[in-house]
């Protein structure tokens, strides 16, 4: 019909369908399919049609609004030129008020001037405008007319004057006329569902050129993309972020019934911080919930607020999420508020341990709300912190490092700690920067107070998984980067959240698939002690023993002659590469009779698995006269590190099939199940007709049983349930959210070292040469 037309007759005809469904309710996708073939081929012959033959035109006749002005805007496209409808007149020839539209037309849309247009010869008022605009009209005459015929009860065309004053479109431009650019409702759902999954409007609608066989097929430009996201993000948020949030909690709580929110209002009754965990988040946190990292990261939505999150380690060792919260602000009356919540949320239990950064407001929240978990600072922020307090030289960062991992007792602790400030703060120092300023002071004597919680010699008494840091959370937030950003709005923000919950848990699948199948590497096929671990650790716990096994090789092991009052026994071990002191000596004490092993380091318990000392022991006696001991005892192997850590008495509460939850159900099913029948026939020619009547058979008898449904929406869903706004028995709990300045706005960027030696070293030359000049 066109050649290079932008819209196919399957589109004109969806969007006709679509537009008298909207008006009266009552037209069903069936109706459509049957009219498809009339309205084509009228369209086909009706297009042919000469203006200027008054007799041909006249016969027409169009049996709706739509069906007439589609015509109308083929017949424009197929010439150059694009179309303006002119509203619809519902009165009579006498003026009065009817229920049809009696009257309608369509115009060139260059018809008329534009307001303030100097070309326009009849405007006087040469004042500029506010707004400089291309001028795109040249007062062209072209219009249509058309008419309700009484005794037909069908449109026909009163008249029609098709000259017009200026140049048609060529037909490689004509994909650009506005008047057919269009969506079809495939199209509308496949933007949908890239937007999101997360795909860029570039990318996604690259993909729709792809599947159209050019930008030409498609029916839009991108900026109609563009437009058309926006305005659903409008339209979203239509009843405001606090109704929406309200909702899509309520929706998450009727699909996941474990599902747990809780959100805190002002004395304002705006929404301040919130706080959200589905039934995924507290089973992990009832088997995984030892220890924890809790971290706040910026710039993940667009009122940015701090993104809390609070995560741990699963039983291969991979990042889990056990709560979210979206706060106002990072004070300590807010974390003691979250702190709360999330004791609610997991019955009261209460982690072993949590790591933080060295925020006094987030310690403050957990002394209050949690009292008997072990608080602990995360080593690599006290790093970070020491570099910007000035202490950035090698020699210092070397003894906090082994302050931090290599001390077992309080006293080493108190000892080393003198010894480190003798050997780094000499007051015969002279170079610039290795003083004990009053600020560098402040600094040590505020890390000295809050020693228990960072070093070695107090963390060992404390079962923190192999955590000494908030690099979790760090790795947490560096994978969010991937899936939020700060320009998406609260709705967006949390579909792309649970899209990253999503790959989190499809790649702990994936570890439980690999587990079936694989079985971790021995390196030492001879070791009875590894063999005893292999089939029950997960690979990478597994993986850590069998490093530790090798390191125990290079340690010397020798009896103390030593029998406490418990009866177990002491053993010396040495390194024989020794190159540090103190000596790198470690005492591992053996009970015999009931196979029990304790180690100075205590490696198992901060860890979970065994330590090269013990491992070593264990190897020495073993063979040495006590073979019992190389039968290791179950308490040895931690449930939270084996393949069935998840095997225990947690139970989530039963989840109703509502009508939606089936809906849902019922789509990814069939979905997979098409994509994967479609992708066997379609290369065979006879399988596929096969298919295709087969379908069209299925669909015919499906739609005639079947009421009217909106496209991707159940049948069962009422105007309430779809609304949120015309449900009346919902109250609005909360305003609005609470309006919350983005403290990134008037920050300026924190410069790097070798920023502020560069700034150092020019300011030394600029005293130098002011020197100079004296």
């Amino acid at each position: 019909m066109m050649d290079s037309a932008p819209i196919t007759m399957d589109e004109v005809v969806d969007a006709a369908n679509e537009q008298k469904t909207g008006e009266t309710g009552t037209e069903t996708a069936m109706d459509v399919d049957i009219q498809e073939t009339t309205v084509q081929r009228e369209i086909d012959d009706e297009i042919k049609i000469i203006p200027s033959n008054e007799e041909t035109w006249m016969n027409l006749r169009f049996d709706t609004k739509d069906h007439g002005l589609l015509w109308y805007k083929c017949y424009a496209h197929d010439k150059g030129f694009s179309v303006r409808e002119t509203g619809g007149v519902k009165r009579t020839s006498n003026n009065k008020p009817c229920e049809v539209v009696r009257y309608f037309g369509g115009r060139c849309n260059k018809e008329g001037w534009r307001k303030g247009s100097t070309n326009n010869p009849a405007n006087d008022d040469q004042q500029p405008r506010s707004r400089i605009r291309k001028e795109d009209r040249w007062d062209c005459k072209a219009v249509i007319r058309f008419q309700l015929e009484d005794s037909s009860q069908k449109y026909y065309i009163s008249s029609w004057l098709d000259e017009h004053n200026h140049k048609m479109i060529p037909p490689s431009s004509r994909q650009f006329m506005r008047s057919n650019r269009t969506m079809n409702e495939v199209q509308k759902f496949l933007i949908d569902m890239y937007h999101k999954a997360g795909i860029s409007i570039q990318s996604s609608f690259q993909a729709l050129c792809l599947a159209a066989g050019g930008r030409e097929n498609v029916g839009f430009t991108q900026m109609d993309h563009k437009n058309y996201i926006g305005t659903k993000r409008q339209k979203t948020m239509k009843f405001g972020e606090a109704t929406m949030i309200y909702h899509h909690f309520k929706s998450e709580a009727s699909m996941d019934p474990a599902f747990f929110y809780e959100i805190q209002v002002d004395i304002n009754e705006e929404i301040a911080s919130i706080f959200w965990a589905d039934g995924c988040m507290r089973m992990d946190y009832f088997y995984f919930g030892d220890t924890i990292s809790f971290d706040t990261t910026y710039r993940t939505n667009k009122n940015a607020r701090p993104l809390a999150l609070f995560v741990g380690f699963n039983n291969y060792r991979e990042t889990c999420v056990f709560g979210a919260a979206l706060l106002y602000d990072e004070t300590s009356a807010t974390f003691d508020w979250l702190f709360k919540q999330f004791l609610i949320c997991m019955n009261g239990k209460e982690p072993g341990a949590v790591f933080t950064d060295q925020a006094a407001a987030i310690a403050a929240g957990i002394r209050t709300a949690l009292p008997h978990t072990y608080h602990g600072l995360c080593t690599f922020h006290i790093t970070m912190n020491a570099k910007s307090n000035g202490l950035w030289w090698s020699p210092f960062l070397e003894e906090l490092s082994f302050l931090m991992y290599d001390l077992e007792t309080e006293d080493e602790f108190d000892y080393y700690w003198k010894k480190m400030l003798e050997n780094c703060f000499n007051e015969e120092e002279e170079e610039e920067g290795k003083k004990l300023t009053s600020k560098i002071e402040a600094w040590l004597q505020n890390l000295h107070k809050v020693r228990s919680k960072w070093s070695s010699a107090w963390l060992k008494d404390h079962f923190a998984c192999g955590m000494r840091s908030s690099q979790l959370s760090e790795s947490c937030n560096s994978h969010l980067r991937k899936y939020l950003q700060s320009k998406l709005t609260l709705w967006e923000f949390f579909i792309q959240f649970n899209n990253l919950l999503e790959a989190k848990r499809h790649k702990e699948l994936r570890s439980d698939y690999e587990a079936l199948n694989t079985i971790p590497y021995l390196v030492f096929t001879n070791s009875e002690v590894l063999q005893q671990f292999v089939t029950k650790y997960t690979q990478n716990i597994f993986g850590n023993m069998q490093d530790e096994y090798s390191k125990s090789i290079k340690y010397h092991i020798r009896p103390n002659n030593s029998k406490d009052i418990d009866g177990m026994f002491a053993y010396e071990l040495h390194k024989l590469d020794q190159q540090r002191n103190p000596i790198d000596k470690r005492i591992v004490m053996v009970d015999f009779v009931e196979r029990k092993l304790i180690c100075s380091c205590k490696m198992f318990e901060k860890c979970g698995w065994l330590c090269r000392h013990v491992l070593r022991a264990i190897d020495h006696l073993g063979y040495g006269g006590h073979p019992e001991i190389l039968n290791i005892h179950t308490r040895y192997i931690l449930k939270r590190w084996t393949y069935d850590a998840k095997s225990g008495d947690f139970t989530l509460p039963a989840v109703q099939d509502t009508a939606e939850r089936v809906y849902c159900s019922r789509v990814k099913q069939l979905t997979g199940s098409m994509n994967l029948l479609a992708t066997r026939t379609c290369m065979d020619d006879d399988i596929y007709k096969m298919l295709e009547e087969g379908m069209q058979a299925l669909k015919i008898r499906d739609e005639s049983m079947m009421p009217a449904m909106k496209f991707g929406q159940p049948s069962t869903s009422t105007e309430a349930e779809l609304n949120p706004a015309s449900s009346e028995s919902e109250p609005h709990w909360a305003k609005a959210l609470k309006v919350r300045t983005d403290p990134f706005k008037s920050r300026t960027r924190r410069k790097n070292r070798i920023e502020i030696i560069r700034e150092r070293r020019r300011q030394t030359k600029l005293q130098e040469r002011a020197a100079e000049g004296k």
